[in-house]
Formats: structure tokens, C-alpha cells, sequence
């Protein structure tokens, strides 16, 4: 109790500070160090699934790419000037109170749907419930959340257009070494996020998490890694949405459903799903923060 309390705490003093500094570089800090006690508070609610996704895209991608856009902003927009009129503190009264209701209106009876998906597991093609809830129960919400990080991203390519450069290595040897060192093992990480979010916490977004900061890391190293301009990266951009929505298709096929799957055949094709999905989200998170950065030069001595 004593340490959810104090993260608790932790978490109210972090996002009153990040909405109220004038410092815009201070409110990105700080809202990174609010996703990693969010991440901290799930780990808490025994929900490592979704800690993994917070830590990862919530903080670290979401602050990458908000410091990406701090550097392309004039001198003068670095600060932010809050109104302290009586119509925004009543404002913000009412958020407050329209909160605190809805906190004491919820519902003391807990509601349980895990006897539910207990009951189904074996019919699901995975043995973890997370997993067979994301990518069989409610396989089109997951199927959503691609179509709308892949949206994000065409969105963000529109608005960046013309900007995507390469950039010299920050670098010499050491750098490029340890990326060639430490590359190959980031990706058997990411394989094995993979292949253990059907029994375990992991899965797709966690390991295209991790495919993401490896590809980076080729990038920063200026090392032979992604052409973004091939035909077959784009298809692998759109590969996660394309692939779910045809797999679903097909239990439509079968009498099983849009985006239903035979019992005998889920196993196998939740794994082909989350095998393409991590490819794609590993690829759309790498080239959401490549396409965001400043052309970086090399400084000489």
C-alpha cells in the first residue's frame, strides 16, 4: 500500500507539472517519466501485457517522436503561456468534479469476464487469455488498432513530406561495432516476445516495439538496414492491416465468422497474424521517428 501510494502521488505531481511548465522540453521529460509510472502501475495490477505497450510506445516512442518535433519548432514557441482567467479554472473545476463522480460511481461489485474466456481458452488456439481475447474474442479491435497506427503514420509521411534525409553516422567505429554486436540479440529478444505472447505476456506490439529500436539503431550507426523507398518495405507497412483483415475474411469463408477462426486452424493462423503484425509495427514505429528527425550533420573537429 505504501508504494501505491506514493506512486500514485508520483503520478498527480508529474502530469500537473507536465500540463503547467512553460518549458515545452521540460513537459516532454516529464510526460516520458509519467509513461514509465503508468508502466509501473500496470505492473502493479498484474497487467504486464499492457506495462510492456506503455513503456514501450506510450513513453518511449510517444517522447522520441514529441522531442523530434520540439527541434523543428521556432526559437520563440520553446515556452507556452498558460490563461489564469476564472474561465479556465472553472473549467478545469468542473473536469475535476466531473471525475471525482465518475470514480465514486463506479461499481464496488467486481465484473468479471475471465470465467468466460476460461471456459473458450481451448477453442481459441492459445493458451494465454490476453492473446486469446486481442486475436480471437475480439480479434477486430486489435485489427483497428493497426488500421489507425497505420493511418498515424500516412498521416505524419503527409505532413513531413520532402523532410526524410539521411544523416551522417554520430559516430565512428565504436558505435557502428556495438550496433553489429548488439543487433542480432535485440532481434531474437523480439522473436521471443513473439512467440511468447501465446502462453505469456508478449506479442506483437511488444516485439514491434523492440524490431523498431533495433532499426534505429542500424540507422543511428548509418549501417545497410532499411530502403524506405522498396516496393517490399511498403508492403511490409501495410502488411499487419492487409494480412488480419484477409485471415478474417477467410473465417468468414468457413462459416466461422468475419474475423473468426475454425478451432482446429486458430493456433496457426494467430501466429501468422502476429508474425506480420510485429514486421509492420516494428516498420511503422521505426519510420514514424525517422521521419520526424532533423537532417543531422556530422560535426568536424
Amino acid at each position: 500500500m505504501v508504494l501505491d501510494g506514493i506512486l500514485v502521488l508520483l503520478i498527480l505531481a508529474m502530469a500537473w507539472r507536465c500540463v503547467r511548465t512553460t518549458d515545452l522540453f521540460e513537459a516532454i521529460i516529464v510526460f516520458v517519466g509519467l509513461g514509465m509510472m503508468i508502466a509501473l502501475v500496470w505492473t502493479r495490477l498484474q497487467a504486464p501485457d499492457v506495462a510492456l505497450a506503455e513503456a514501450a510506445i506510450g513513453a518511449g516512442l510517444a517522447g522520441a517522436l514529441l522531442l523530434a518535433n520540439l527541434r523543428q519548432l521556432p526559437e520563440d514557441s520553446s515556452a507556452v503561456r498558460w490563461r489564469s482567467s476564472w474561465l479556465w479554472w472553472s473549467l478545469w473545476g468542473i473536469l475535476g468534479l466531473a471525475l471525482g463522480f465518475a470514480v465514486v460511481s463506479i461499481q464496488t461489485t467486481p465484473v468479471s469476464l475471465m470465467p468466460l474466456v476460461q471456459a473458450h481458452l481451448p477453442e481459441s488456439g492459445v493458451t494465454h487469455p490476453v492473446t486469446a481475447v486481442l486475436l480471437n474474442f475480439r480479434a477486430l479491435d486489435t485489427a483497428l488498432e493497426l488500421a489507425v497506427l497505420l493511418w498515424a503514420w500516412m498521416a505524419q509521411r503527409h505532413l513531413f513530406e520532402g523532410n526524410f534525409k539521411a544523416f551522417h553516422s554520430l559516430q565512428g567505429g565504436v558505435l557502428k561495432t556495438t550496433v553489429k554486436m548488439l543487433f542480432p540479440l535485440v532481434v531474437l529478444i523480439a522473436v521471443y516476445l513473439l512467440w511468447r505472447g501465446s502462453s505469456s505476456p508478449g506479442g506483437a506490439f511488444q516485439s514491434g516495439a523492440v524490431l523498431a529500436a533495433a532499426w534505429l539503431m542500424l540507422w543511428l550507426a548509418q549501417l545497410p538496414g532499411l530502403n524506405w523507398q522498396r516496393l517490399s518495405l511498403k508492403v511490409g507497412l501495410l502488411g499487419g492491416v492487409m494480412v488480419f483483415f484477409w485471415v478474417g475474411l477467410l473465417g468468414l469463408f468457413q462459416g466461422a465468422g468475419f474475423m473468426g477462426y475454425p478451432a482446429d486452424q486458430a493456433g496457426g493462423w494467430i501466429l501468422l497474424i502476429e508474425s506480420v503484425a510485429a514486421l509492420s509495427i516494428g516498420l511503422l514505429l521505426a519510420s514514424m521517428v525517422l521521419v520526424s528527425m532533423p537532417n543531422f550533420q556530422e560535426q568536424s573537429p
